[in-house]
């Protein structure tokens, strides 16, 4: 009896103690690779990876959590597109070399240029960061932090820019970006860039200039992440839950 009794009560522990951990695991600051960065809650983490030769084969399905675009060299930066939909958080399509798709399978249109190019990633309007102009649509408050991973490389790295493309095939990139981010020794540190990849600072000679606006702001039909890559094989970009101002 008491050998019975000592096995249901280390069962019971042993199911006690899984059911803590995989609640610990959900739970912010907890994500694999992410640590303790989220102060709040730990909504979705993405790695962004550089490769040498273009991929072929199509991804588009939304369980994913990584996007491949072109690599690039110190010096010789090589641009590629993350187009965005509003939505909540969701890889769309992880390839930037082919037609960009959405989420609901169809391809990303402008009215001028036709189907465009690129990987496809989705997210809310963000309510965290103040523009001049509202989000409208699916929204929510949070914050963005990207850092560089693999082999350190203090020349080269990736710039990160918000753009919108107007339906008469004008391209307007925000006058605000992530800035040139390395991989240097070290730790990998995150970077803020919250404000560079969810508002688009209208530069000086646009139509829009002296506006902040919103992703998914109707003054653009289409909007997208220029990721100039200088070398830069792995970022990781963690999206974290904050409470609204």
């Amino acid at each position: 009896m008491t050998r019975i009794k000592t096995r249901m009560t280390l069962g019971t522990v042993l199911g006690i103690l899984g059911l803590a951990w995989a609640t610990l695991g959900a739970m912010p600051g907890f994500a694999s690779g992410v640590g303790t960065q989220c102060s709040g809650q730990f909504l979705f983490k993405m790695n962004i990876i550089g490769v040498d030769n273009p991929k072929t084969a199509p991804m588009t399905n939304t369980d994913r959590k990584t996007i491949f675009v072109a690599l690039g060299k110190q010096g010789s930066p090589v641009n590629s597109n993350i187009f965005l939909t509003q939505g909540a958080f969701s890889v769309c399509d992880g390839n930037a070399f082919d037609p960009a798709i959405a989420c609901d399978g169809t391809p990303i249109k402008n009215t001028t240029l036709g189907n465009l190019n690129g990987a496809v990633f989705q997210l809310p309007c963000n309510l965290n960061v103040q523009t001049d102009v509202a989000c409208t649509g699916v929204s929510a408050c949070y914050s963005i932090f990207f850092r560089a991973l693999g082999k350190p490389n203090p020349n080269g790295g990736t710039t990160i820019t918000t753009c919108g493309i107007t339906s008469g095939g004008d391209t307007i990139c925000s006058s605000n970006n992530t800035e040139l981010i390395s991989r240097n020794k070290g730790t990998p540190t995150f970077k803020d860039v919250t404000k560079a990849l969810t508002s688009l600072a209208c530069p000086a000679g646009s139509f829009c200039q002296g506006q902040t606006l919103p992703l998914f702001n109707n003054q653009f039909e289409n909007f997208f992440w220029q990721y100039s890559n200088q070398g830069l094989r792995v970022g990781m970009v963690v999206f974290c839950g904050e409470t609204c101002p």
